[in-house]
């Protein structure tokens, strides 16, 4: 069975500036008309929901397996400007971009 999908009409109130944008883009020919934009604005608005999403459940993963790296004592402590330097080093193969700043150099 096919799916089909029902139109339902709604009232929106628009600020002027939207109402603006709406128009530009049919008068543009980009969308034959308001519902066009419309529906494309709110495709757009689920996928970045959907993508905002799938980002902070990344950042929930990349968290455990942090706080689990810590419980096992898997992780190196940088607790000086050399350590962090020849971090930065190690995981980038460069060096720091802040030891080129003016004021920066070592004595």
């Amino acid at each position: 069975m096919k799916a089909t999908t029902q139109s339902r009409r709604r009232n929106v109130n628009l600020t002027s500036r939207m109402s603006e944008f709406l128009d530009r883009q049919v008068e543009t020919g980009r969308h034959k008309d308001a519902d066009e934009v419309v529906g494309e604005a709110l495709r757009r608005y689920e996928a970045d929901l959907d993508a905002e999403a799938a980002c902070l459940e990344m950042i929930r993963t990349i968290a455990r397996e942090g706080r689990a790296a810590i419980e096992r004592g898997d992780f190196v402590l940088v607790d000086s400007d050399e350590a962090k330097e020849d971090l930065f080093r190690e995981l980038s193969g460069r060096e720091p971009p802040w030891n080129s700043l003016p004021g920066t150099e070592r004595g």
